[in-house]
């Protein structure tokens, strides 16, 4: 399989998205300590975390499915594959590995998530997107041949 237009641009959509969320997400990192205590900044904060974290995702099974890499076991797994195919750095994911343990906090466990775990996982996890995002275009650059 191949990567077609229509998957290239789901992929970039997606890849848009993440790189959105993680600038403000910085913008907001640098902020003084305590943003997060103001509910509409600290809701905002996690959605965009929920969200970055979904396309992060969605752009790894989009390419998984178009280049028909093995099938993935669950979220965590869908990095993997892209480590074992060279699209992603092993080092990248093991620190990025708490950010899908966020993800399952902010599905599942949002009324008790605490303000400061926000703020820390904004600071934590926004430059951590940004470098998703490098490389996944620096492979697909490479797979294209351009």
């Amino acid at each position: 399989m191949f990567l077609t237009d229509a998957s290239l641009a789901r992929i970039e959509q997606c890849l848009q998205a993440v790189a959105e969320r993680a600038q403000w997400l910085e913008q907001l990192s640098e902020r003084p300590a305590g943003w997060s205590e103001q509910p509409e900044t600290r809701w905002a904060a996690e959605r965009a975390l929920h969200v970055g974290i979904e396309c992060v995702t969605d752009a790894a099974n989009e390419l998984i499915d178009a280049l028909v890499m093995r099938e993935p076991g669950g979220y965590a797994d869908i990095l993997r594959v892209l480590i074992e195919e060279g699209v992603l750095k092993r080092e990248w994911f093991e620190r990025f590995t708490g950010a899908l343990d966020l993800r399952q906090e902010l599905v599942r466990h949002y009324l008790v998530l605490e303000p400061q775990r926000v703020e820390q996982a904004a600071r934590e996890y926004s430059p951590m997107l940004l470098e998703y995002v490098e490389q996944m275009r620096a492979y697909i650059t490479r797979e294209r041949g351009l």
